[in-house]
C-alpha cells in the first residue's frame, strides 16, 4: 500500500517532540526531557550552546549512568563544557565528543533537533513521547 503525501507529513508531525518555547532555551541552558529511545525509558538533554540547539541522549560514555544522576547541572562550573555529575567525565557542548583523556574521541548519542516557528523539537526517528502509543 502506498502512503500519500498527507499520511507522510502526519507521521513527520508526531515524531516531533516538543521541548520548549525558543526564548525559553537561552545560551549555555539545558532541558532534560523523558522520552523512549529506542523503545527503552530515557531521558534527553537538550542545550542551546553558541546559538544553536543541541540534543543528547543523557546517558555518560563512561558508565551506564544520568550525566545529572549525582547533580541537576549538566555544565561545569564556567559553564563551558558539559560534565557528568558522577566521574567528572567533560564533552564538547556542541559536538557531545569527550574531553576526558580516557574516553577520547568517543561521543555522547546525538539525537536530531530542530528550531521550527520558535519553538525547539526533538526530531529523531529513534525518539517517541513517553504518552505516544507504541507500534510493534
Amino acid at each position: 500500500m502506498d502512503t500519500t503525501a498527507a499520511e507522510r507529513a502526519s507521521a513527520r508531525e508526531r515524531r516531533k517532540l516538543l521541548v520548549c518555547d525558543s526564548a525559553e532555551l537561552r545560551d549555555r541552558e539545558h532541558r532534560i526531557i523523558p522520552l523512549l529511545f529506542k523503545k527503552e525509558r530515557q531521558t534527553a538533554i537538550v542545550l542551546r550552546y553558541a546559538g544553536q540547539v543541541h540534543a543528547y541522549l543523557n546517558q555518560c560514555v563512561h558508565m551506564v549512568r544520568r550525566l545529572d544522576c549525582m547533580h541537576d547541572a549538566v555544565f561545569d562550573a564556567d559553564q563551558g563544557h558539559l560534565r557528568c555529575s558522577m566521574h567528572g567525565i567533560v564533552y564538547d557542548p556542541g559536538t557531545g565528543e569527550s574531553l576526558s583523556v580516557l574516553y577520547a574521541g568517543e561521543r555522547l548519542e546525538a539525537l536530531r533537533s530542530t528550531e521550527i516557528d520558535g519553538q525547539v523539537f526533538i526530531v529523531d526517528k529513534r525518539v517517541k513521547a513517553l504518552d505516544e502509543p507504541s507500534q510493534s
